[in-house]
């Protein structure tokens, strides 16, 4: 089975096609360039870009893969969640070829798929505890086959977010987190005291505005140059990886999964890496990180978990819409199994 992936949920263009399992091509496209003066996404310019790009970029991951468009059997697109106007570009563009081509049409979540980029060249054991570390996204989630549940989630702030919001206050760049890691390198993590923050009503959600306001306190008062920027950043980096993998290990005591994955962008992070290995080995239990290439927003995901989800039955009307559902649309039938 030959499953083209269509994903454009943020700021990447991105088709790949995946056969059995397999990823025989995977194209990227980033819109960095576009956001660097603006220190972080806008909206309405990055659904525009996605619209010049999307014929491209799908036309590439064909090409690429050595096929003809008319031997792909399934179509995986991106449904949610994700910027509205650049999940519509990827999902109208998605149904047409369906249309087209009068070939199924599979709708997959953003989140479950970049849990699944770590099964690529793996095999997952269930229960599995999934992460999702991104700059849009920080939540963990209890998995059985295709069946997720949510255990943990944001309460604000996302990760990369909060690495992304201090790099833009110090000038550094955007996006943060990739400048803050090779900075952080040369610092000293255990400069500055920055705690892990606990929940007032005992809950395991992520938080990190409370992170990024003390960080930004430490920026107002003080003048951070040279090695003091350095360890500044290393114990702000520090901060992050530490609610993460505490969070992971209050969730494994709870939840006893057979194994554990951290993925999304924010899991390129080579700090993060090494202590997700530490944690994984501590407790005995095999971890699953994706290829750094597959850690971003990418199509090869997308097509991956859509290949499994057909193979299940999932299937998608050409009437369904990534956008929530109105009184009118109530009547049409928007997901079948």
């Amino acid at each position: 089975m030959k499953v083209l992936g269509i994903e454009t949920s943020c700021d990447e263009t991105a088709a790949a096609v995946v056969q059995d399992g397999r990823v025989l091509s995977s194209v990227v496209r980033s819109q960095v360039d576009l956001f660097e003066e603006f220190g972080g996404i806008v909206p309405e310019i990055s659904s525009r870009r996605h619209l010049e790009l999307i014929h491209t970029i799908v036309k590439q991951a064909i090409d690429r893969a050595g096929i003809n468009i008319k031997e792909i059997d399934v179509i995986a697109v991106t449904k949610k969640p994700g910027l509205i106007g650049s999940l519509l570009v990827g999902y109208s563009y998605a149904k047409a070829i369906a249309y087209g081509l009068k070939k199924p049409l599979v709708g997959v979540d953003h989140l479950h798929a970049h849990i699944y980029s770590a099964e690529i060249g793996s095999r997952f054991k269930f229960p599995l505890l999934g992460l999702v570390v991104s700059g849009g996204h920080t939540a963990a989630f209890l998995v059985n086959d295709l069946e997720f549940k949510v255990v943990a989630r944001t309460r604000d702030d996302a990760a990369g977010e909060a690495l992304d919001k201090i790099a833009k206050k110090l000038n550094l760049g955007y996006p943060g987190g990739p400048v803050i890691e090779k900075m952080a390198k040369e610092g000293n993590p255990e400069a500055f005291e920055f705690p892990v923050v606990k929940l007032k009503d005992g809950s395991l959600d992520f938080s990190y505005s409370g992170l990024k306001s003390q960080a930004s306190r430490i920026i107002d008062r003080e003048t951070l140059e040279g090695k003091r920027l350095k360890d500044f950043l290393a114990s702000f980096q520090k901060a992050i990886v530490d609610q993460l993998i505490e969070r992971l290990d209050e969730l494994v005591k709870i939840y006893n999964p057979a194994e554990v994955a951290i993925t999304g962008g924010v899991s390129q992070n080579q700090h993060l890496r090494e202590r997700a290995m530490e944690f994984a080995a501590r407790r005995g239990l095999k971890l699953h990180l994706p290829e750094k290439w597959l850690c971003g927003d990418n199509a090869a995901m997308i097509a991956y978990l859509g290949e499994k989800m057909f193979g299940a039955g999932y299937t998608e009307d050409l009437y369904s819409s990534p956008l929530p559902r109105t009184e009118a649309s109530k009547g049409v039938k928007q997901f079948q199994r």
